[in-house]
């Protein structure tokens, strides 16, 4: 299965899990350890809390979807952390627009970066850093 379908079904079955209480979601980029033709992974947190000013919102997790993380072939992330994070943007940002996207745009935001990086923001409710 192509790394695109591979993101939605992960997605998807994310939703049927999604639990009360989650005010904003971040996908965190992270590099695996051993892992063979893989570079780079995403997870999803839900935090109970979001604020435009603090980058640090996603430390407040109080859900996480089963399978929590996903790895990225590094077929579709390439080598370069920097297209590794536009690609997966890209992704997210059209699975946030699509029909099966909705449940994301419940919260207050959705943004992806890697772990200890800046945040990227995907959507937000207010419509500033998107």
């Amino acid at each position: 299965m192509e790394f695109p379908s591979l993101l939605e079904s992960w997605l998807n079955d994310a939703a049927r899990q999604l639990q009360p209480g989650v005010r904003a979601f971040a996908f965190n980029l992270f590099e695996p350890a051993g892992m063979e033709g893989v570079k780079y992974g995403v997870e999803l947190i839900g935090s109970d809390r979001y604020a435009d000013s603090d980058d640090d919102w996603p430390c407040d997790e109080v859900w996480e979807p089963e399978p929590r993380a996903l790895a990225i072939p590094l077929a579709f992330s390439g080598s370069a952390w920097t297209d590794c994070l536009e690609r997966v943007r890209g992704l997210l940002a059209q699975y946030v627009e699509s029909p099966s996207g909705a449940w994301l745009t419940s919260a207050e935001a959705v943004a992806v970066g890697f772990v200890d990086g800046d945040l990227h923001r995907i959507w937000t409710a207010s419509g500033k850093g998107a």
